[in-house]
């Protein structure tokens, strides 16, 4: 039997094992998928005892996309130039591989409904590990402007730098940070720069828990934009239902996680993913 596993902190939240349970069942492996609660200060020591416990593999969501690649022994392409993992494989040889799965989820779920990237005007809220790699990835499908936020000035100060490296002719800003809180002062002007925008993504954790706002402000939603709110959650996240409410595509984290998760696999595994029986698993959650 293989093992795999999502290391997170909250993951509780986790629609993963669910999904790839179905993928599973679907294929005919003989596979487990769980999910664990890692501390950051754990994180290293909890992915070397996943490896000595037989692990075929793990998944890395927030807060460890970036904390994780000290660990990574072989990194793949996408995680060199995004700069973020969220996909170990333990190699025979002991070696740990490392890819970024999140792109092609976000690549595919923009254009499975009709949207592409070039020419957009991008804002992305969160500049972590998987909000960092969606704002490349926005100039790299050639967006003429992308505009970047978080709760952290230097980590907005990085992401900018990183994204004015790549040459890719977008204009790119970083939008003011106040406190470090999500105060509606904050919110206020990063909704300034999100209501010019063709797609906002938010890829903060806003929203995880019951009875969270949204990211940003409902007044900065419009009809005729995009907005994906990558929060994989079993009720349709605030940021999205705001943006919904006021006449805007939104779309939630589900189409994003299964992207990624089929991806995930098919690493792990060389097997094709049943992404239609991990979709229907995860809606019916």
């Amino acid at each position: 039997m293989k093992k795999f596993a999502v290391l997170g902190h909250p993951v509780a939240h986790s629609l993963s094992p669910v999904m790839h349970a179905a993928n599973f069942r679907s294929v005919g492996l003989d596979a487990t998928y769980e999910k664990f609660d890692v501390a950051p200060e754990e994180l290293a020591d909890f992915v070397r005892e996943m490896q000595r416990k037989g692990y075929s593999g793990l998944n890395i969501t927030v807060p460890h996309k970036i904390a994780v690649l000290p660990l990574v022994d072989r990194p793949d392409e996408s995680v060199g130039f995004y700069g973020a993992c969220n996909t170990l494989k333990f190699e025979n040889d002991g070696a740990i591989s490392g890819y970024n799965t999140d792109v092609i989820g976000f690549v595919a779920g923009l254009a499975a409904h009709g949207f592409s990237l070039k020419g957009k005007n991008v804002t992305v809220i969160g500049c972590g590990g998987a909000g960092s790699a969606l704002a490349m990835c926005a100039c790299r499908e050639g967006a003429s402007a992308v505009s970047v936020a978080d709760l952290r000035a230097d980590g907005v100060a990085r992401l900018v730098s990183r994204l004015g490296e790549i040459g890719s002719g977008a204009a790119v800003s970083g939008l003011e940070t106040l406190d470090g809180t999500p105060s509606d002062a904050q919110k206020e002007i990063w909704g300034e720069a999100a209501a010019k925008s063709d797609l906002i993504v938010n890829a903060t954790p806003m929203g995880l828990h019951p009875g969270e706002p949204s990211a940003l402000p409902p007044a900065c939603f419009r009809p005729g934009q995009f907005v994906l709110d990558i929060v994989p959650t079993k009720t349709f996240p605030p940021t999205a239902a705001a943006a919904r409410a006021a006449g805007a595509t939104a779309v939630d984290g589900l189409e994003f996680l299964v992207g990624q998760g089929a991806k995930s696999f098919e690493i792990w595994t060389g097997l094709a993913a049943d992404r239609a029986a991990m979709l229907a698993a995860v809606r019916n959650a």
